[in-house]
């Protein structure tokens, strides 16, 4: 099933009655198959508990616009696309349905959702580890339903512990640092947290993924920021709940929305003029030349909410997009290249 995953187990029971016989008709126990797994939407597996932020990308859903190939092609280029599929068993960002990051005290979630060969990206997880510590497979077995079994496996590269699982055909998973946010993830996959939230679906970023709507790049933080993060944004980010953006394409540029959760109350106009002379000041710094904020196609615009701020300016596509990645990608590259690169 491409890019998608069943999300409904039904049970079934079958009759089985002997015809015109002295046995008492019986009733057969259900057929044992593999329980479904829950894969979409993807972020429905990150947990709530202990996430410092979440980033989640739909990247086939951006490059469906065709005026925003040639700027994507730019931040990224193919050559490193390339590599990143060989190094990863075929799973290429161009082809991803859905890309989720979350961010944890401890450790770093990475989920992809596409068709893939789940063999092969175990070879090329046993490739990058220095030594494959150990595998398991999780086969839990409900009446009704299809799908394949979890594999899970572990090893380190130097001093990191990495854990990666594969559900089924459908989608991977990695930890880098602690497992214990992806064995949430596998948790909510096969649909056993009954009580627990994933983190787009708890406060506060319930709320914050109902203000950001549906966009094919979100992120988010939830509060409160302490520390040297209070003095962010003009001192705004000490009362605000929740931090999040959202990017969308606006032609051959990309409408960037920012959303600051907060109750500001009788103070909201002196927060929206923070927020725009903090803008201000951002767009003409280094990073601000960077992505293209001192150069927007649509200037800067700030309204109140009632429970928020919201920021809204267009960007041309190909320096936000080359900017961002620059700022960001560090971590990930280091973690999706190929061992001898």
């Amino acid at each position: 099933m491409r890019g998608r995953a069943a999300t409904l187990a039904t049970f079934c029971f079958m009759l089985v009655a002997g015809a015109e016989t002295r046995c008492r008709p019986v009733v057969a126990a259900p057929q044992a198959v593999a329980a479904a797994l829950h894969l979409s939407p993807l972020a429905d597996l990150v947990p709530a508990a202990g996430l410092r932020w979440i980033a989640d990308v739909r990247p086939k859903e951006l490059l469906r616009d065709p005026a925003l190939i040639p700027a994507v092609a730019a931040a990224v280029p193919e050559a490193e696309l390339d590599g990143m599929a060989r190094a990863w068993g075929g799973i290429d960002l161009r082809a991803v349905d859905a890309l989720v990051i979350g961010g944890f005290d401890a450790a770093t979630l990475f989920l992809a959702q596409e068709p893939l060969d789940p063999a092969r990206v175990e070879v090329a997880f046993g490739a990058r580890v220095a030594d494959v510590e150990g595998r398991a497979i999780d086969e839990p077995r409900t009446a009704g339903a299809s799908s394949p079994p979890l594999v899970r496996v572990w090893g380190s590269v130097g001093t990191r512990h990495e854990t990666l699982v594969l559900f089924g055909r459908d989608a991977a998973g990695l930890a880098v640092g602690s497992d214990v946010p992806l064995r949430a993830a596998e948790l909510f996959a096969l649909q056993r947290m009954k009580r627990a939230r994933p983190a787009w679906q708890a406060p506060p970023l319930d709320r914050m993924a109902s203000l950001l709507g549906e966009a094919p790049i979100r992120a988010a933080a939830p509060g409160p920021f302490g520390g040297p993060w209070a003095a962010g944004l003009g001192g705004l980010l000490a009362s605000t709940t929740a931090a999040g953006v959202a990017i969308r394409p606006d032609g051959e540029a990309l409408r960037v929305t920012l959303i600051l959760m907060g109750g500001w109350g009788e103070r909201s106009g002196e927060a929206r003029g923070r927020l725009e002379r903090r803008y201000d000041s951002l767009a003409k710094s280094g990073l601000g030349r960077l992505t293209g904020l001192d150069r927007p196609v649509v200037p800067p615009r700030v309204v109140d909410l009632p429970d928020a701020l919201e920021l809204e300016v267009s960007v041309r596509a190909a320096p936000l997009l080359r900017g961002l990645r620059d700022a960001t990608s560090a971590e990930v590259e280091a973690i999706m290249r190929r061992p001898d690169e």
